[in-house]
């Protein structure tokens, strides 16, 4: 039993540590639709031609409070340099809704609610947390993703490095 703890533990940590490398084949981002806040169906692939920073959070986890700011300058900061932050939030619209009363965004929000534990899964969260961000190319490719807290200086680094 303890062996195949051990086992689990160390596959979990090889995943963070070691992340499989991204996929060359554009993810199916027209497939994926979620209401906006306004009830508005949005697909992901409407943002198609664009640089896309997709971010998993919810209003009830601390990082994902906390790097918002990050998310706020860094569309403000790429939004002529065709870079679009879509946010997704894994819960239900009200609290959504109550949470960005008092702290606007800049950027769409789309509502998944539990679903997005599963969108984020298919997008490459292999340790199933948030916040979680995803860094799709003008192609819809997936390149790369970043598990936890993520700063301002981490998120230029890696939408710039290709």
């Amino acid at each position: 039993m303890s062996i195949a703890i051990a086992a689990l533990s160390l596959g979990l940590l090889s995943q963070q540590f070691f992340p499989s490398a991204p996929s060359k084949i554009p993810h199916p981002l027209a497939k994926i639709v979620l209401p906006d806040l306004s009830d508005t169906p949005r697909s992901l692939a409407d943002w198609a031609g664009k640089k896309r920073v997709i971010n998993f959070w919810a209003t009830w986890c601390p990082p994902c409070r906390k790097e918002i700011p990050a998310f706020i300058a860094l569309q403000k900061k790429l939004a002529t340099d065709n870079v679009q932050v879509i946010s997704i939030a894994i819960e239900d619209k009200q609290s959504v809704q109550a949470f960005l009363e008092d702290y606007p965004v800049n950027f769409p929000v789309l509502i998944a609610g539990d679903d997005g534990i599963v969108l984020s899964k298919e997008m490459g969260n292999a340790i199933n947390t948030v916040p979680f961000t995803v860094f799709v190319n003008e192609n819809g490719i997936i390149q790369k993703s970043h598990a936890g807290e993520i700063s301002l200086l981490e998120l230029q680094e890696l939408i710039h490095s290709d």
